[in-house]
């Protein structure tokens, strides 16, 4: 089996690599951090999903969001 990725790939997992070691720490472990990225609507964003703005490209934008989050902003 050969699998090729593309650089936008590795980007994508290295964006998901980094939210999720965010998150683990307030969702209590790295599981729970994946069903967070996973399911839970950001109402910030429509209802879209981390995975979801991930998917799209946005990655940067979840990462902003959990920085304001991490300063005692509002989600």
């Amino acid at each position: 089996l050969v699998v090729t990725a593309s650089k936008d790939d590795y980007q994508r997992l290295r964006d998901v690599v980094e939210i999720l070691a965010r998150v683990a720490p307030w969702a209590g472990s790295m599981p729970q951090a994946f069903a967070w990225y996973r399911a839970q609507p950001l109402p910030s964003f429509g209802g879209l999903t981390a995975e979801d703005l991930v998917k799209e490209g946005r990655a940067k934008a979840v990462k902003r969001h959990l920085s304001r989050i991490a300063e005692g902003g509002y989600a």
